[in-house]
């Protein structure tokens, strides 16, 4: 399974699958990444959207 691993705003740590990432965009008022899942969730990582979508090429490469 392919996943990356981040903290949100509320300092919570997630680990998701990778496969169910539907949408990302930067977030605008702050450094930050909202990520939508397939379930319906929003998270909002504080990781700018380059920094994840290297997480997502390195875990799609490492396996």
């Amino acid at each position: 399974m392919k996943t990356i691993q981040f903290r949100t705003d509320d300092l919570t740590q997630y680990t998701i699958n990778i496969s169910q990432i539907t949408c990302m965009f930067p977030y605008e008022e702050s450094p930050g990444t909202w990520i939508y899942l397939s379930c319906g969730t929003r998270l909002k990582t504080l990781l700018i959207l380059d920094i994840i979508l290297e997480m997502i090429g390195k875990a799609e490469n490492d396996q």
